[in-house]
């Protein structure tokens, strides 16, 4: 029988036995660095060896006694005026409502302009011509409104809108 002395090439086993290798020593140092800081993290220090601090106790004089709060002694002082609205016989006393002024123009199409976008916005808005130091000024109000609730909510509207608002009494 005939033999072939030839070299062969074995690079198909040593790759795969290397590959194996770096494999093995990989999950070794993987496996003993989590056990570090296992050790690092979650096992209490040696007592002996410890920082051992104590806790100051509070001393009896110290305690803070409870506050005690008595009804007689809180409510004068805070008294709520009352504002009234109605007489004895249930009519208003004072009848008067709140505008708010959104802007004020030289020019007419930009007060109009302003009118549209707040009536978009659902509030009740109409034009007010003055004559101030001989210029005609085109204001937009808002209103009018009976309550301070309506008045705040209208407020907050045109706040979200970014248009700033002055409040006005009116008779």
């Amino acid at each position: 029988m005939t033999q072939d002395f030839a070299k062969r090439n074995n690079k198909e086993s040593s790759s795969s036995r290397s590959s194996w290798a770096w494999f093995f020593t990989g999950l070794v140092a993987g496996i003993f660095i989590s056990f570090l800081v296992y050790l690092w993290k979650f096992v209490p220090p040696d007592p002996d060896t410890a920082d051992v601090r104590e806790i100051p106790k509070a001393e009896p004089d110290q305690i803070v006694k409870e506050m005690q709060y008595e009804f007689y002694d809180l409510f004068p002082n805070s008294e709520v005026p009352i504002v009234q609205e109605y007489g004895s016989d249930g009519e208003k006393v004072e009848s008067f409502s709140y505008l708010l002024q959104a802007g004020s123009f030289r020019d007419a199409n930009d007060a109009d302009e302003l009118r549209g976008q707040l009536i978009l916005l659902g509030l009740d808005a109409f034009l007010n011509e003055t004559v101030l130091g001989g210029n005609k000024w085109h204001r937009v109000m808002v209103g009018p409104f009976d309550t301070d609730l309506a008045l705040n909510r209208a407020q907050d509207k045109l706040a979200q809108a970014e248009v700033e608002a002055i409040p006005m009494k009116s008779r």
